[in-house]
């Protein structure tokens, strides 16, 4: 049963310069910003204000399409307000019914799984809870978007008990790429400290994409990860599954600030760079 793969097409106005594969929505309960600063970039005080300075940062940086991960609730809010944002589905803890999600998938409320926070919980994409959802995400050609590498320090004393850094070993999901070899995912982050895992999996995986995510923009470890990344993919010839993604989190000015970091990269082409800011999520998605 193949459908809802029409609902991923979507016409690029012809000055779409850059797609972003990975940023976040929230409704006025998510919302955890409230003016703080990371990293260089401070955080609008309210969610509506995220909203508008998140539009503000797409039309700057001439972004054309946005993958959008949050909740159900929040999803809606900001697509109401962008037709460029398409709707991911974040999980929890819990997740919603196989029957629920399905039928999202249908309406086109959902369009993309993820970011899914399996490491948040103590578990990784092959915990038997994802099954089902992977088999939908599968039949109706909905991508999937998984977080790897690690997170903010302290991550366990500070709401997630049960996180683990080595649980975000990309290696840990290989056996979902031979369970379903014609489901759709990328990684994101690209590992992040497991980067050399990262690209095992790209050279063997062929199908397997990444995006760049935090390393772009966060503090200099991540950076000082995203050139040994981006070097290392280079050299293996995968550059054409990497996308970019800026998850902007509670920090809208992150978009332009990976942006500048990744033009910013004398070992990269120009041509690679556009493959990256656009070409290969154009591919992944197939967009028109």
């Amino acid at each position: 049963m193949k459908i809802i793969a029409a609902l991923l097409l979507l016409t690029l106005p012809a000055s779409g310069q850059v797609i972003d594969v990975h940023m976040h929505s929230y409704t006025h309960e998510e919302y955890w910003g409230q003016g703080k600063s990371h990293g260089g970039v401070s955080s609008p005080k309210t969610v509506d204000q995220h909203l508008k300075e998140t539009i503000e940062e797409m039309n700057k940086n001439k972004i054309a399409f946005a993958v959008l991960s949050g909740s159900i609730e929040s999803l809606q809010k900001y697509t109401d307000a962008d037709s460029r944002f398409i709707p991911a589905y974040l999980d929890r803890e819990t997740l919603i019914p196989p029957a629920e999600f399905e039928s999202y998938i249908k309406s086109g409320t959902i369009k993309v799984f993820g970011e899914i926070s399996a490491q948040y919980y103590g578990r990784t994409l092959t915990d038997s809870i994802y099954a089902p959802y992977l088999r939908l995400c599968e039949r109706y050609g909905i991508p999937v978007f998984y977080h790897t590498g690690t997170a903010a320090p302290m991550s366990p004393y500070h709401g997630y008990p049960k996180f683990r850094i080595s649980l975000g070993d990309p290696l840990l999901i290989e056996d979902i790429l031979v369970k379903y070899p014609k489901l759709k995912i990328y990684l994101g982050h690209a590992g992040i400290g497991f980067y050399e895992h990262t690209i095992d999996m790209l050279v063997m995986y062929t199908h397997l994409y990444v995006d760049l995510g935090v390393i772009l923009w966060a503090d200099p470890y991540l950076n000082e990860c995203a050139i040994r990344f981006l070097q290392f993919a280079k050299k293996a010839k995968v550059l054409d599954r990497i996308m970019f993604g800026s998850d902007q989190m509670v920090w809208p000015g992150a978009i332009s600030k990976s942006i500048e970091f990744l033009n910013g990269l004398s070992f990269l082409t120009d041509e690679e760079r556009r493959m990256i800011l656009y070409g290969n999520a154009e591919t992944f998605f197939k967009l028109k």
